[in-house]
């Protein structure tokens, strides 16, 4: 038989990058993305919990799990899940998550291997496996105990180390997610407005240039605005700068990264300068 499958919803990070907590904003329906990713558990698992910082002391209208420890990022909130119910299988998914939907994690229940010690969908743009939108079977608490024991903390090294399946996405932007405002404002546009696919002629300078190994190419993309198709091209071409450091023009005038984009745009992508 298999193990009763219960829903954990990761809530306890610090949104260091946002500037705000994450799970706190609101969407195009009202909802918050803590609510909205707590509904959508609800539908595809049999009891659904909402994980928080062990020193979270706000009141919640939904069960909670806190963290057993300090800094161990989206682990912690697994293990204190296990703690809670180590009997269970956990589908674990972020906050952060404005894409995702019902199908998605109906999609991800119904692939499930139980046999194994994790069944996850994997990156579309760098084929390694995702973390944060994963079901963990019992049988892989041993392996977490051991990773956390050695002070590993990276979600995706510890997934990477399981006997896992891996399921392609069904919906390919479902697990883009937003850590920064420019991020969110990518997110809002696109429900808004819908995701229309475009051509951008994409130009890289400077160290750009090199981590690329191109300096211009096409590029076919949903992304509503230049910030959706940076964090596009960051995953996809390995490039090894954040955001806030990298200046952009559009069609030659410099704009800033909610800057919308449309077909055959040109975007060129500045590095930091000397001097300034």
């Amino acid at each position: 038989m298999n193990a009763p499958l219960n829903g954990l919803l990761l809530a306890g990070g610090k949104s260091r990058r946002m500037g705000s907590d994450k799970a706190d904003l609101v969407l195009t329906d009202g909802l918050s993305l803590r609510d909205q990713g707590l509904e959508l558990l609800k539908l595809v698992t049999e009891k659904t919990y909402l994980s928080t910082a062990g020193d979270d002391l706000r009141t919640y209208h939904c069960a909670t799990i806190p963290d057993l420890r300090r800094d161990a990022g989206p682990l912690a909130g697994l293990e204190a899940a296990f703690a809670r119910a180590p009997e269970s299988a956990w589908l674990v998914t972020a906050c952060d998550l404005p894409f995702l939907t019902s199908s998605v994690l109906q999609y991800l229940r119904e692939a499930r291997d139980p046999d194994r010690e994790a069944t996850c969908f994997i990156s579309r743009f760098d084929g390694k496996p995702e973390p944060l939108c994963t079901i963990y079977e019992p049988v892989s608490a041993k392996a977490l105990a051991h990773c956390l024991s050695e002070k590993v903390y990276c979600a995706r090294r510890f997934l990477s180390s399981l006997d896992r399946k891996e399921v392609d996405l069904p919906e390919k932007s479902a697990l883009d997610n937003c850590n920064r405002p420019e991020d969110l404002q990518e997110a809002r546009a696109a429900l808004k407005n819908g995701r229309c696919a475009k051509t951008i002629v994409v130009e890289y300078c400077g160290i750009l240039r090199e981590d690329a190994g191109i300096s211009e190419e096409e590029v076919r993309t949903e992304s509503a605005t230049a910030a959706g198709l940076w964090e596009e091209l960051r995953m996809s071409r390995g490039l090894s700068l954040e955001l806030e450091a990298v200046k952009i023009a559009i069609n030659d005038e410099f704009q800033p990264w909610n800057h919308p984009l449309a077909n055959q745009d040109k975007l060129t992508l500045f590095p930091p300068f000397a001097g300034g």
